[in-house]
């Protein structure tokens, strides 16, 4: 049972197993000294850091839960839905991130071919790989190696340039639906919150489309306690909240120490009137302050 109002957390963080930049340790690590007391790593499509993270928490005294990012696609819009507190060795899970490895590797490889041809390089799946040690490098890492080999002058440029959708080297990608991923979370006890719901581009009434859609597939939670929110957006996800009675999640959606206005643990407290994701947690897997 969670004895504190606002415990010091984070559900939504990214380590090198994915597009961070710290280890798995590390990354607990500096969450500890931040003064986070329950960490969710958060890695995009894969549990490859959560052994780590987890023998670090321990260390430091800390708890993790259990944590993924799912991209998923609905209708022709690519979105990200945060898993937690679910089983990380139960079949639907792993079944889940095998897809998504293999979509993630399908397309890497694309993006390495359209590279070379579009930036006039050689070998640009591989060296993202090399860079990033996983064989299903994200566009992060082709980023830094476009940077590298003198082709664009910064991460950014390197995605408005080649990378972001509508560019040359943009690749489309067969993700999981949401109900597919939503089912698999929620069937391995864990609960699903849609990530970031502002940084898509969708207009309130699209944004209140999916959410219907995401209620309806199982989704349970809405991340909105996050950094650097106006008060007009904190009040568009309170009546999403409200309306569509989700739980509140949150995260810092850490990646690097050099993205200071991101820093783990950095959340707002819990208001009053919301009810946090944690209360879905399974008992095994709740928060023990």
């Amino acid at each position: 049972m969670v004895k504190e109002k606002n415990p010091c957390f984070d559900f939504h963080c990214h380590s090198t197993a994915s597009d961070g930049a710290l280890a798995p340790a590390d990354l607990v690590a500096r969450a500890a000294g931040a003064g986070v007391r329950c960490l969710a790593l958060t890695d995009h499509d894969t549990l490859a850091g959560l052994e780590e993270a987890g023998a670090a928490a321990r260390e430091h005294g800390m708890q993790l839960v259990p944590g993924i990012e799912v991209s998923v696609q609905w209708t022709s819009r690519e979105l990200h839905i945060i898993g937690l507190a679910f089983d990380p060795q139960h079949p639907a899970m792993l079944a889940l991130v095998d897809y998504q490895q293999q979509a993630r590797v399908a397309r890497a490889e694309k993006i390495g071919r359209k590279l070379d041809k579009a930036a006039c390089m050689t070998g640009a799946y591989e060296k993202a790989v090399a860079l990033s040690g996983q064989v299903a490098p994200g566009r992060p890492w082709f980023a830094q190696v476009l940077v590298s080999e003198g082709k664009v002058r910064t991460d950014q440029h390197a995605f408005n340039r080649f990378l972001k959708q509508g560019q040359s080297a943009f690749v489309k990608t067969p993700w999981l639906t949401v109900e597919q991923a939503v089912g698999a979370i929620t069937e391995a006890g864990g609960v699903a919150a849609l990530a970031h719901p502002l940084s898509y581009g969708m207009t309130r009434k699209k944004l209140r489309s999916f959410l219907a859609d995401f209620v309806e597939a199982g989704g349970q939670g809405l991340e909105m306690l996050m950094p650097r929110l106006n008060p007009n957006q904190v009040l568009t996800l309170n009546e999403c909240l409200r309306d569509f009675d989700l739980l509140a999640s949150g995260g810092s959606d850490f990646h690097s120490p050099q993205q200071l206005w991101l820093e783990l643990g950095r959340i707002p407290p819990v208001p009053d009137n919301v009810v946090p994701i944690w209360q879905a947690f399974a008992p095994e897997r709740a928060l023990a302050f």
